[in-house]
């Protein structure tokens, strides 16, 4: 029962708990039982919570406050004789994740705890999700904006399955990231190889993908592993596959659906277990419908999408990111900058960066090579067209009322 979900059951009457508790351990679950409040949160923190409206005395409608202030990732179901609608209505206004009403329906009860449960792991992924965020990232990335948080529970979802990922964003998001990221969440052992498409000669597509046997073409002197079988085991991650040639499109989503490939000049079957992650920064259905996407194709690899935000999307990661990237910067160049001042910190906040992670990335190391710190200065960021009007904005905001004027 080590590994049962724990249910906390506070009624004062003993036959209800004894009830209660048989239903729910017949249904797997490890039930440990209170007589009050005090009782109950004197115990370890459970999965979900049992309550009884009415314990001797005591409202168990006012104890919720205290019980989900110290239980902040327990769900409550609260249970009463009372099934009047306007009950109903207070006790979710309460906080309650559920209402049962007495005398307890098995089904009701069950499923309202299976539910409770599940929500409870959802709020503690996410708590450890911020933890990451507000340490040294998850998994590298750094980010506590909601649309990255999102980001960073799909990929603790998807990554202990096989199942292929299409990552969309802008340039300078930080796909491949992401793909690293699913690979060393997935426990595979094997190899992440990536391959980027668009960098890639037309000729070279098929024997670098797939690999060749020696003679297969002019040059080809001995027999070469492909990318494919290179990552046997691990992640395949194919970066921008929507320049990939259309004609080796099929042979691609054949390998995925066979696991099996030929090598070029090869006359037998190859079988590879490697996990595919690609990534686009186009639309996906766009290249589909302009002929640079085989449709077929896209739905084997878009079994799970995760749209990576552009920065602007991410309010609040600015500040995260740039003291990250300055401090690693620092570490590598050997200089000695170790904060950002208020003014500084407002124009990276208030610039739109179109080139995303990467453009704040770079310009965050330009500073550190080329200024003394250790403090980052407003002064010291880029002074090109885009820059100044960002910075005659802030300090637009900035600046007191002219004298006379009338503060709306």
């Amino acid at each position: 029962m080590d590994d049962a979900a724990h249910i906390l059951v506070i009624d004062d009457d003993p036959h209800f708990r004894a009830l209660a508790g048989a239903l729910l351990e017949a249904h797997g679950y490890a039930v440990r039982e209170a007589t009050s409040i005090d009782e109950g949160l004197a115990g370890p923190e459970p999965d979900a919570v049992l309550l009884d409206w009415q314990l001797g005395e005591a409202d168990g409608l006012e104890a919720m406050a205290p019980l989900r202030a110290r239980l902040p990732r327990s769900p409550v179901l609260l249970v009463t004789a009372h099934s009047a609608p306007e009950v109903a209505v207070r006790a979710l206004r309460s906080g309650a994740f559920e209402f049962l009403p007495k005398p307890l329906d098995e089904a009701r009860l069950v499923s309202a705890v299976a539910g409770a449960v599940a929500q409870a792991a959802l709020l503690r992924e996410l708590d450890a999700l911020r933890a990451d965020a507000a340490g040294e990232g998850f998994e590298g990335l750094i980010g506590g904006s909601p649309a990255m948080l999102d980001v960073f529970a799909t990929i603790a979802s998807v990554a202990p399955t096989d199942a292929p990922v299409l990552v969309t964003g802008e340039s300078g998001t930080g796909k491949e990231l992401i793909a690293r990221a699913v690979h060393r969440r997935s426990g595979r052992k094997g190899a992440f190889v990536a391959l980027n498409m668009a960098a890639l000669p037309r000729e070279l597509v098929e024997s670098t993908l797939f690999g060749h046997e020696k003679g297969a073409f002019s040059g080809a002197d001995r027999r070469r592993v492909g990318a494919c079988e290179e990552a046997d085991g691990g992640t395949l991650f194919l970066d921008e596959i929507g320049e990939m040639p259309l004609e080796l499109q099929a042979k691609l989503l054949r390998f995925l659906e066979e696991g099996t490939l030929r090598r070029v000049g090869g006359s037998g079957e190859v079988r590879v277990d490697a996990r595919v992650v690609s990534a686009t920064n186009r639309d996906p259905q766009g290249a589909v419908e302009q002929g640079l996407l085989r449709a077929d194709l896209l739905y084997r690899l878009n079994v799970v999408p995760i749209r990576l935000p552009a920065l602007r999307e991410r309010p609040g990661d600015v500040a995260a990111l740039a003291g990250h990237a300055m401090r690693r910067a620092a570490q590598r160049f050997g200089k000695a900058f170790d904060s950002i001042e208020p003014a500084a910190l407002a124009l990276l906040e208030a610039y739109p960066w179109p080139g995303n992670v990467r453009e704040l990335v770079h310009t965050i190391e330009r500073v550190v090579i080329c200024q003394r710190g250790p403090t980052l200065a407003a002064h010291m960021l880029p002074r090109d067209g885009a820059w100044e009007a960002v910075a005659g904005a802030v300090l637009s905001r900035r600046a007191p009322p002219a004298a006379g004027a009338v503060a709306s």
